[in-house]
This record gives structure tokens, sequence and C-alpha cells, in this order.
């Protein structure tokens, strides 16, 4: 007799403290970019000498590779990279300064999921289904003016 009332008086317990609310705190606020403050002209001034001296050092760290290059060519002959040709003297065309390229990120795969990939860009499943591993991928959930790619893992 005992036991009929304590079960059902077990669950309702339970289901009352199932339903309590979760607090959950709210959410940040888009920052706004229009709410920034201007720089002070003092502030610009430092912006643009921090620009100028990064210039100096970039142009100072490329000078010393294109002073070398010759140096190891003056006696050596060298194969031309794929994709070059010469401009018709026998000479090479003018070299153009190796541009910094950036780190590709690698998107995650879904546990449990073949195919299946986090974008690294906003952790949003993307089917990767049919793509060899390694290839280049554009992300897209964003459009193509924005050049958002990835790495199939």
């Amino acid at each position: 007799m005992n036991l009929r009332l304590i079960l059902p008086a077990a669950a309702a317990v339970l289901l009352a403290a199932s339903c309590t609310p979760y607090v959950e705190p709210p959410p940040e606020a888009p920052t706004d970019p229009s709410g920034r403050k201007a720089p002070t002209p003092e502030e610009q001034e430092k912006i643009r000498q921090q620009r100028e001296e990064q210039k100096k050092k970039d142009e100072a760290n490329q000078t010393p590779d294109r002073d070398t290059k010759p140096e190891g060519e003056s006696g050596a002959i060298t194969e031309q990279p794929k994709g070059e040709g010469s401009n018709g003297d026998g000479g090479s065309a003018p070299e153009k300064p190796a541009a910094p390229q950036k780190e590709i990120p690698v998107a995650r795969p879904v546990p449990g999921k073949p195919g299946m990939v986090f974008s690294p860009f906003n952790n949003k499943v993307i089917d990767v289904k049919g793509i060899p591993s390694g290839r280049l991928v554009a992300d897209p959930t964003y459009p193509a003016s924005e050049k958002k790619h990835f790495r199939v893992p």
C-alpha cells in the first residue's frame, strides 16, 4: 500500500523538477561599427608612422632575396619553373615579388557523418561528399565575392 503512494509521488516530484525553466544568459549585443569613436589626430599620426615603419621592414626583408638570387644565377644554368616562358631573346621574364601566402584553414570532420565537415569560418555543417582530401573548396555559406575557401580534411 505504501508503494502505491510513494511511486506516483516520486514521479510527480521528478516531473515538477524537470519542468523548471532554465535561465539562459542574454546574448551579447552586436558591436556597431558606427558606434566607434574616431581616432584623434595624434592617434592617426601614430598609426601612419607604424605603417611606414612596417613598409620599411617589409622592403628590407625583400631586398636581400632579390640581391642573392642574381648572384646564384650568374654562372649556373637553371631551369625555369613550369608555366613561365622566355621573352624571346633567350633571357628570362622579369620576376614578380612573391606575395605572402595566407594560411588556408582546414575544415574539421563531423564525427559519425562521413563526407560532412564543419566550416572553419562559421562552424556550419557542409557536405563535401565526393571531394578528395586536400582539395580547396569555397564555403557555400558565403558569397563568391568574399572568397572564403578551406581545405577538405
